[in-house]
Parts: structure tokens; sequence; C-alpha cells
């Protein structure tokens, strides 16, 4: 079994390319709340159902059709390990094994039955529907949290050299004493405290964060936002070495604050750097538009994918009216097809892949592409 979160482009090819026998697709949204954990697990094997269901009507034996989901069946039997959850389930089947991806996106529910895997609703993760982190900075802790459009959950990070630097050092009580004179009474020893200026300290504790952090974060171009008072921020900073920290941050202390409310002063800030090569990519096709160098095309974007003519492609993520939840994936039979195959072609081939909603399309139609020439 494979649980990942950071599945990259590379992965997708790999996937997609795969290709004979039988192979089963599976794709849903993952609850939030533990309580509908056993719903969600009904909601699986129901899926399963129907793909055993298509793979017989397309002419696959019970026996085969167990054989390729049988592992899924054992890993929904097994006991549930904690996790890093996610916002979404993808599920790759085939005769004896089973991987399983949770992911940082709101996944439709489908399956898809054929001689490949279908990898089309996880092209997402490629722009701004990824991930990116918040670091939560206070005097007693430090916080690591991953997020994504939809919510921040909260890593755990056991094992993992970053754990050594959650807790913040402490500040040392400075002690003086001196003796009072009472008149001739006598004297006595009056004792008064003051804090040591630890700012040296916090800051080598920092690069300590820093250097583990670099371990834990998935790549340079991830974005990380830090939440914490100005002083502390300023303080991180100082010590920061990823090119992906948020020039803007997150005021206050967070540890008075609730994951929705951190969420909701994250995504804004992370929002428009995830989104920033699809924005100028969309600006660059609207350039283009009536030159010849974009194509609304499915079948000819296909074939120039193919020639490595497609130097950005966009795909659009919403359903196509009257689409079925089983997919049956023939060569060239669907415009599922086409999409998913000009996509891992394009990306194969270097170029840049950007799955969004319809309302983010720069042109009307389910695929448009900006061509190398």
């Amino acid at each position: 079994m494979n649980v990942s979160n950071a599945l990259t482009a590379q992965d997708l090819i790999g996937f997609s390319e795969q290709r004979g026998g039988h192979r089963v697709s599976i794709f849903l949204p993952t609850p939030r709340a533990k309580a509908a954990a056993d719903r969600h697990g009904l909601r699986i094997k129901g899926l399963l159902r129907q793909a055993e269901k298509a793979l017989r009507a397309d002419g696959v034996s019970a026996t085969a059709a167990q054989a390729v989901l049988e592992p899924a069946h054992r890993l929904l039997s097994r006991p549930r390990r904690c996790e890093q959850p996610g916002d979404g389930l993808a599920l790759f089947c085939e005769q004896g094994s089973v991987r399983q991806f949770q992911v940082p996106l709101r996944l439709p529910e489908i399956v898809a039955v054929g001689d490949r895997f279908l990898v089309r609703p996880l092209l997402p993760l490629l722009g701004a529907a990824g991930h990116f982190y918040v670091l939560a900075l206070n005097q007693d802790e430090i916080r690591l949290w991953r997020g994504s459009r939809h919510s921040l959950q909260q890593m755990v990070l056991d094992g993992l050299p970053l754990a050594m630097w959650l807790t913040m050092p402490r500040r040392r009580a400075q002690v003086h004493a001196f003796v009072a004179d009472r008149g001739g009474a006598g004297g006595h020893a009056v004792f008064h405290g003051s804090q040591d200026d630890h700012t040296p300290l916090v800051l080598q504790h920092f690069r300590r964060v820093d250097r583990a952090l670099r371990e834990v974060l998935p790549g340079d171009d991830v974005p990380l936002v830090l939440a914490g008072v100005r002083s502390t921020q300023a303080l991180y900073r100082q010590a920061n070495t990823h090119p992906g920290l948020i020039g803007d941050g997150i005021d206050g202390n967070p540890r008075d604050v609730s994951p929705e409310q951190l969420h909701r002063a994250a995504w804004p800030l992370a929002e428009p750097v995830l989104r920033a090569g699809e924005t100028a990519a969309a600006a660059i096709y609207r350039e283009l538009r009536g030159t010849g160098r974009t194509s609304v095309d499915a079948t000819g974007i296909c074939d120039m994918a193919e020639q490595g003519r497609v130097e950005t492609l966009f795909v659009c993520t919403d359903p196509a009216a009257g689409t079925p939840r089983v997919i049956r994936l023939r060569e060239g039979t669907s415009a599922v097809d086409n999409r998913d195959s000009a996509a891992v072609i394009t990306l194969r081939c270097g170029g840049a892949v950007y799955a969004v909603p319809r309302a983010r399309m720069p042109d009307n139609a389910p695929m448009a592409a900006i061509l190398r020439y």
C-alpha cells in the first residue's frame, strides 16, 4: 500500500503509461469528521461493487475481476492507522496490488475501468488546487500545518528531525540580590528578577527549525505561510532559507486561533502564489488567440501534443453533461480519453498543464492549448 500527499507530474505520467490487463481507478472525496469514517468505508465498498459490475459487463471473468479488486478489499479490512488525512482519496487497482493516495483535493466520485489508469481527476494537484504549508509560531511551541483550498490539517511529525525543534526555548530568569540596610536593624537580602534577551537563542533555534523543515517540505516551490506575532515572524525570516516563504504572514498568536480561522487567513495568501503560473499562462493564451498559436480542437491537440507542439494545456475539470459515474477507458473513444491523453503527453514533452474549472478556462472549450509553433 502507498499513502501519499505529494503526487508529482512524473507520478501521473507513470500511472497513465501503465497499460495492459485490467485496471481500475477509483476517486472520491474524504470526510473530515472521524464520525463519518464508517460511511466513507461503505462508499468505497459501493464503488468497488460498481467496478466489479463494469468489469463483468466488459466480459471479464469473475475470477479475474476479483483478482483486480481483492487487494482493495483487503486494504479496507485492515485496522486504520493514524495517517495524514487528505481531502480526497484515489485508489489504483490492478491484479495483485492496490495503491492508495490521500490528496489535498476534493475529488469527484468516479470509477474508471479499462486497460490503463485514469489520472485526469488528479491533474489539479499540479496547479492552484495543490497544497501549501503554515508554520505557526508562538512562545511555547511550533506547529506545522498542511493546507489545501478546503482545509488545514496539522502534520504529525513524530520520528522526523523537525519534531526535535517544535518546543520553543524557554526564557532564563536572571536573579540579582543586594543587602538592604533597615536603619541599623540589620540587613537582609532583597531579590529582583529580570529576563535575559534570549533573541540569539531563539534565532539559533529557528535556524535548526529551518534546516529540519527543508527535509519535510516536498520542494522549493511549495508556498510557506508564517503565523505568529510580528516580532517572532521577523526573527524567523532572518533564519529562513526556504524560497517558497511568502512575504506576508498571519499576525497574532496562532495558539488562540482555530484551524478554520487559520485556514481562512492563510488561503488568500497562498492562492495567488499557487495560481501564478496559471494566471500568466491564461494571459499569454488570450494574447495569442487568433495568431495560429492556440487551439481548442480536441483531436488536433492530441496529435500536436504527440508532436511536442503543445507548450501549455488547459483542461476543464467540470464534468460534461451526462458524464457517467463509471467510465470505460478505451483508446480514442471519448472526450475523457482525449483530455487524459493530451494532458499526459503534454507533461511528458515538458509542457505545462492546468486543470481548472470552466470559469477559469481561457476559452470556451473543454481543452485549450498554447502551441510552441
